[in-house]
């Protein structure tokens, strides 16, 4: 493309379009650069289910300009946000079609400065504590440089590469701004997700092909060695079948042998690693056979699957929504419903125990969109509605559906699953939401939460050094202790927390675990705990993904 103006739906489609393609090429590279706050790696996968769903949504879209293309792309923002930095870009998004659908004539280059800039300030107004040297660091970089350009004669194609240099020389600075990204050898992951959706537009304008377009990968310079050809060879194609599959694979084979064991289970095959650690990541129509196959070769972790065919489903759409009723699955006449999002069979079912009305499948990394929220509130009436998010990466989305609901709905801002359980105990179906959030919100200081697991890469933060799959303590939201043995790193934590003021000890037990292992578990606390209270300690099998044991430890 060569006009320097914007005229139509297609072309504005077209540059969306590119960056999704262009983005997913970037997934695994962008998620392995997430260690802030801590190294679970799930920006790219947040960042790209936002983008993705946004496209699928524009798929069935109808629309006659380029002005109602932008209003069904807005919607489609709001409803799609996954996680912080999901909620985050769609808020750019918002922030750039607000300003643009106030716009009736050709789209120039002035135009567009001004919707970055309005991006910059509705994105920054969704974070509360912003901090220097991530995503938003980049975007207010990349307005200043939009700003600056105001009063020169410039195509919005130049305007796209002038953009993507400014916005590689930021993510270049964010190391120097943010101290764990300097001490990872990382630069930060969502600037990054940012400069690559730049990077996609720019391409498209350029009249190149995002699925081609030659790339270089950023991967933490310790893991950065060989990999970027591997990645760009496989994540170059665009499936629209199966199901993306990803999973670490722990195994005394070579690479050679773990390549031959996934040979005609699917297309898309990435294999990233050396001998003992392998990240495998494959599209497959079945992913619990390749899942199996590697059994045979070792041990695997870290397992997401997601449904590339599932389209989503336009059930909030302004003409359908008004036409349609939604489908009441409970009905609380007169009295307060509970609502819950979690993620573990065993959690769902305490959740269900302690009187949670409909329990929201969080999916296996805690991300629902505001359309999961939304759908799942309106399968309930009642008088008032309390919506526990037991995710700090939640909250976002839960507030966003919050906003866009007709019934009353009261967010209450549980961080973790084990500070949800334990605020239930204290809900009344007899008062109303806010009367109950603020009695139930009142517990959550007095809650600590206590994380026991393998980090999925090599980090170093405040100056201990982690290895992969290496067991890791994580005391509200920082790391603390590292070890060898999830096991001993339990009973330390165990020891170290029991006290006068605590009153209740809940403990989860990760997915893979059972009733053998809470006797297991059982036995080696009252053999190594001292003066052990009866029933202060309880496990439960949470069957929660990601955390090897889920603690909270409740004082008065």
């Amino acid at each position: 493309m060569t006009d320097s103006n914007i005229t139509t739906a297609d072309t504005f489609l077209g540059m969306f379009s590119s960056s999704v393609v262009f983005f997913k090429r970037h997934v695994e590279a962008i998620n392995s650069l997430n260690v802030f706050p801590v190294p679970d790696g799930d920006t790219g996968t947040n960042m790209y289910g936002t983008l993705h769903g946004m496209q699928s949504r524009m798929s069935s879209a109808s629309y006659n300009n380029l002005y109602e293309l932008m209003d069904q792309l807005a919607e489609a923002a709001l409803y799609e946000g996954r996680g912080n930095s999901g909620i985050i870009l769609a808020q750019i998004f918002q922030g750039l079609v607000e300003h643009l659908s106030r716009h009736r004539s050709r789209i120039d280059f002035e135009i567009i400065a001004g919707a970055i800039y309005n991006a910059r300030v509705k994105a920054f107004q969704s974070v509360k504590d912003p901090s220097e040297g991530t995503m938003l660091t980049v975007l207010s970089d990349v307005a200043s440089k939009a700003d600056s350009l105001k009063g020169k004669k410039i195509s919005v194609k130049n305007l796209f590469q002038s953009l993507v240099k400014e916005a590689e020389q930021s993510v270049n600075r964010t190391p120097e701004l943010l101290p764990l990204l300097k001490q990872s050898g990382v630069v930060d992951s969502g600037g990054y997700g940012l400069e690559v959706i730049l990077k996609g537009m720019s391409i498209f304008l350029d009249g190149s092909d995002p699925d081609t377009f030659p790339i270089t990968l950023r991967f933490a310079e310790e893991d950065g060695v060989g990999v970027e050809n591997l990645i760009s060879d496989h994540f170059g194609s665009e499936d629209d079948f199966g199901y993306c599959t990803q999973f670490l694979l722990e195994t005394n084979e070579n690479l050679q042998i773990v390549e031959k064991l996934f040979e005609g289970l699917g297309n898309s095959t990435v294999i990233v690693g050396e001998q003992k650690v392998f990240r495998i990541h494959i599209h497959t129509p079945d992913p619990g056979n390749a899942l199996s196959k590697a059994i045979i070769l070792g041990s695997i972790a870290s397992v997401s699957i997601e449904n590339m065919e599932t389209q989503s489903q336009d059930i909030l759409n302004s003409s359908k929504s008004k036409k349609e009723k939604p489908y009441i699955k409970i009905d609380l006449p007169g009295q307060t419903a509970l609502m819950s999002i979690v993620n573990g069979d065993g959690i769902l079912s305490m959740n269900n125990e302690l009187g949670v009305d409909l329990a929201i499948d969080g999916g296996l990394d805690m991300n629902p969109s505001v359309e999961d929220i939304v759908s799942a509130v309106n399968q309930v009436r009642a008088d008032s509605i309390l919506l526990l998010t037991n995710d700090k990466n939640v909250i976002p989305a839960a507030n966003q559906a919050a906003e866009l609901l007709t019934a009353t709905v009261e967010v209450l801002p549980t961080e973790t699953q084990v500070q949800g359980l334990e605020c239930l105990f204290n809900f009344n179906p007899e008062i109303s939401a806010l009367q109950n959030k603020e009695i139930m919100g009142r517990l959550i200081p007095h809650i600590k939460t206590i994380s026991i697991f393998k980090s999925s890469r090599s980090v170093k933060i405040n100056g201990m050094k982690v290895g992969r799959l290496q067991p890791i303590v994580m005391i509200e939201g920082e790391i603390r202790k590292s070890g060898d043995s999830l096991d001993e790193l339990f009973l330390e934590v165990i020891q170290e927390e029991l006290g006068e003021r605590v009153e209740h000890v809940t403990v989860l037990m990760g997915n893979g675990m059972n009733s053998n292992d809470i006797d297991r578990i059982n036995k080696m606390l009252v053999h190594n705990v001292e003066n052990l209270e009866e029933d202060i300690i309880e496990l439960h099998v949470g069957g929660q993904p990601h955390y090897d044991y889920l603690i909270s430890v409740l004082s008065n």
